[in-house]
């Protein structure tokens, strides 16, 4: 079985920009209207920033996904506060193929974007998969499904995100 390593999949992917440009028309304009939902505090920027270690976030999903959409700019506004940041997204074709045996996951119940976070020497830091934990942790998802996807829990995605880079 071919087999790819974390550098490769790094190497191949593209950035944040590349990602969102290969949208339609309609799924790039979601991405500045969850941009400007992500009302960040003044404490959560200022530990974003002073966050003095590389880290690489290898994303596994696509544009046309709205949990990409929402999770992905969370990331995007991360890396714009920290230089020491870096996205690279890989479509969710090699995320199932590749990173979920990298990962120790079934390719079946792989699901995007998951997003995993590297140190400099490409450690394992921590995974975020589909969906913020205080999200997942709702028994039926339909009663906030409209609130998500208007970006409602865009600051879970953040705290998130922080936790696996703390």
């Amino acid at each position: 079985m071919e087999t790819m390593t974390l550098e490769e999949l790094l190497e191949i992917g593209v950035n944040f920009e590349a990602s969102v440009g290969m949208g339609t028309k309609s799924e790039r304009a979601r991405i500045p209207k969850n941009y400007s939902r992500i009302n960040l505090s003044d404490d959560t920027i200022n530990e974003i920033i002073n966050i003095d270690k590389k880290i690489t976030f290898l994303v596994s999903g696509e544009i046309w996904c709205p949990d990409f959409q929402l999770n992905a700019t969370v990331l995007h506004r991360f890396c714009e506060l920290n230089p020491n940041f870096d996205i690279s997204v890989i479509t969710m074709a090699r995320g199932k193929k590749y990173l979920s045996s990298i990962l120790g996951r079934d390719k079946e119940s792989f699901k995007g974007p998951t997003v995993v976070a590297l140190d400099k020497d490409l450690n394992i830091l921590g995974q975020f998969e589909e969906r913020p934990k205080s999200v997942r942790a709702i028994e039926n998802f339909e009663d906030i499904k409209l609130d998500y996807y208007k970006g409602k829990y865009l600051l879970d995605s953040a705290s998130d995100f922080l936790e696996i880079i703390r």
